[in-house]
């Protein structure tokens, strides 16, 4: 006595129709890990010191950068400290009022204060009244 398989055979042609879709989703993979930056990197990475307060952020009319070694950055471009006051001159030229102008300086968190004071002289020698420091919040002890 024979027995006959009667179970139904899978249709491998179903299986066929997924090779599209994983090319598109492998190229969609691809498309995005090439082209999602989502913002533009400094001209050097700088650590922000820790603050306890969380302020909101806003849109600033220059960056100024300064690296632990007390290079500095407007706008990843290197400057310096003469160079920075005329820019943010100019910079305060173009404004319709002075309160328009505003400029966030990003300090590393291991920058004597010092350096940070003379750069936010410059910054005051050029004019501008608006100044922001960028920090990190850090625990509340």
């Amino acid at each position: 006595m024979r027995l006959s398989a009667t179970a139904p055979k899978k249709d491998l042609a179903s299986d066929d129709n997924l090779v599209p879709l994983i090319n598109i989703v492998f190229l969609m993979l691809i498309f995005f890990m090439v082209a999602g930056q989502i913002t533009a990197s400094d001209a050097v990475m700088v650590q922000a010191p820790e603050s306890l307060t969380a302020a909101q952020g806003k849109e600033h009319s220059a960056t100024v950068l300064v690296a632990a070694d007390g290079s500095m950055y407007l706008d990843n471009a290197e400057v310096s400290p003469d160079r920075l006051v005329e820019k943010l001159g100019n910079l305060l030229d173009e404004a319709e009022t002075v309160d328009g102008v505003s400029v966030l300086v990003k300090a590393d968190a291991m920058l004597p204060v010092e350096v940070l004071q003379e750069v936010l002289h410059h910054i005051k020698k050029a004019g501008l009244l608006k100044v922001a420091l960028l920090t990190r919040q850090g625990d509340a002890e």
